[in-house]
């Protein structure tokens, strides 16, 4: 790294660095849209984070991603600036890919943004990144000048080579590490600058899954990113063919209500699900006796009311641009 490559940090929403280059921003905007009145900001919510670029310790550019209300998985690119002096140097780029990387560990499906037709750098740039044009969403969809685009973020599958991480994880949250990756079970795993962030584990028999493992990092609790990568597991095994999801719980049994989860007897999860891993395990144990089950329709996936933003799993569960700116 030379001394002029950025240095890209996650800051605080009111980080004075950050609110001084958002006034450089709705400059720039005003400048271009003289029509169209800049906010600073004042938009934003508590779940917003931001991105800070630093070079030769100025900073120079920031993004940010605003989680879309429940039930929606997808985030949303906002405040993209950087400054004048250091465009053409790859930090929008370079911003732009950190922001993606922000967004899968917090378990986001999608990111999708607004940009305007007096900023083609920007269009250029994102679609240069897998951006594609989608219709303007709300409260962009009656501006003519508006552009909105959006990108899907595939589902971080573990590998057999992620296994120790992951055994590592899960132990650090006080799960079960046995049959981590084993036959017959698939693993999610979403990491940022500080390693492992969520996991959820599951099983199938049939057309029954059953979820496990489910852990989020004590420091990234509470903004959804456990219920959100949950989500995104129930519904790609909804498009595979799966029609209910189990899962046993005994301590967590608000939170997989509030998923969509409704209490069964032990029985009935265990009979659907005689040949998982988990349920084999159980038996051999003689635990089921002390488990609790809950039950979701698959068909629901994805059209629950989930729990909001703020009200993630509350431990674990056994379970725009111009050269440079943006809107």
């Amino acid at each position: 790294m030379t001394s002029h490559d950025p240095i890209i940090t996650a800051v605080k929403v009111d980080d004075p660095r950050v609110l001084r280059l958002v006034r450089d921003l709705d400059a720039d905007l005003a400048a271009r849209y003289p029509d169209e009145p800049c906010t600073g900001g004042a938009h934003l919510h508590h779940a917003i984070r931001f991105l800070l670029a630093v070079v030769d310790g100025r900073p120079v550019g920031c993004c940010a991603l605003q989680p879309f209300p429940s039930p929606d998985t997808a985030a949303e690119l906002k405040r993209m600036y950087v400054a004048p002096q250091v465009r053409g140097r790859g930090i929008a780029a370079r911003l732009l890919a950190e922001a993606e990387r922000m967004a899968t560990a917090l378990g986001h499906g999608e990111i999708r943004l607004e940009t305007a037709v007096h900023q083609p750098e920007a269009i250029a740039l994102y679609t240069r990144a897998g951006y594609t044009p989608i219709p303007n969403y709300p409260p962009y969809q009656h501006k003519t000048l508006s552009r909105c685009y959006a990108k899907p973020l595939s589902l971080p599958e573990a590998r057999p080579q992620d296994r120790e991480e992951l055994m590592a994880f899960l132990a650090g949250q006080g799960l079960s590490c046995q049959d981590v990756l084993a036959p017959g079970t698939r693993y999610w795993l979403t990491r940022d600058a500080a390693g492992p962030a969520v996991s959820v584990g599951l099983e199938r028999q049939g057309d029954c899954v059953l979820l496990r493992s489910v852990a989020v990092r004590s420091d990234v609790r509470g903004c959804g990113a456990g219920r959100r990568l949950a989500e995104r597991v129930l519904v790609e095994e909804a498009a595979l063919g799966g029609r209910t999801a189990y899962v046993f719980s005994t301590g967590a049994g608000p939170w997989w209500e509030r998923l969509g989860f409704h209490p069964v007897s032990v029985a009935e999860a265990a009979e659907a699900l005689s040949d998982t891993p988990q349920v084999r395990q159980y038996r051999l144990a003689d635990a089921l006796a002390d488990e609790a089950a809950w039950r979701r329709d698959l068909a629901e996936a994805g059209a629950v009311n989930l729990p909001p933003t703020g009200a993630d799993h509350p431990a674990v569960a056994s379970l725009h641009i111009a050269a440079g700116t943006g809107r």
